[in-house]
């Protein structure tokens, strides 16, 4: 399965953002050799010409590997950044899982994750996605979704000759 999130595929996704026709955002990328760390949004409206939104921080793993990224969200009245939820990306011969993590400001520390989404190749072109949920007891999760993704076959397979 090569569908797996890079350093290269941050910053595509931030190249995407910043030219996309949405008038109301900006963007600015905190970046070191090519490497997306950190973007901020701001919201652009007639009170406040340019006001902070979101942040989006990163980090990889030694293969380059996107292994978390953190969404924060801007406290006007406290004047920063308060964390909001992470996603943790963790990757397996055959795939990944995504899990979402809420930010517990009780315990300053994330909870369990509350959302885990596992992509498996069970061939080529073929991947399963399912997703499970935390229940409201907190103690297992439970499938909310399933499906089987496929892949266009290669077109050069398909030539006539």
């Amino acid at each position: 399965m090569e569908a797996i999130i890079t350093a290269a595929t941050v910053l595509t996704m931030y190249f995407n953002a910043i030219n996309s026709n949405d008038a109301n955002y900006l963007y600015n990328a905190d970046m070191e050799d090519g490497v997306v760390n950190k973007i901020e949004v701001y919201e652009q409206n007639a009170e406040h010409p340019m006001a902070q939104k979101m942040e989006y921080r990163y980090e990889y793993d030694e293969k380059g590997r996107l292994a978390n990224k953190e969404m924060l969200s801007w406290d006007e009245a406290k004047k920063t950044w308060q964390k909001s939820s992470r996603l943790t990306y963790k990757y397996y011969k055959n795939g990944y899982n995504v899990e979402v993590s809420q930010w517990n400001a009780k315990k300053q520390a994330y909870d369990l994750p509350s959302e885990v989404t596992l992509y498996r190749s069970q061939a080529p072109n073929l991947t399963t996605v399912k997703t499970y949920k935390m229940n409201e007891t907190r103690d297992n999760m439970y499938l909310t979704s399933r499906m089987v993704v496929m892949e266009p076959l290669d077109t050069n397979l398909l030539a006539i000759k």
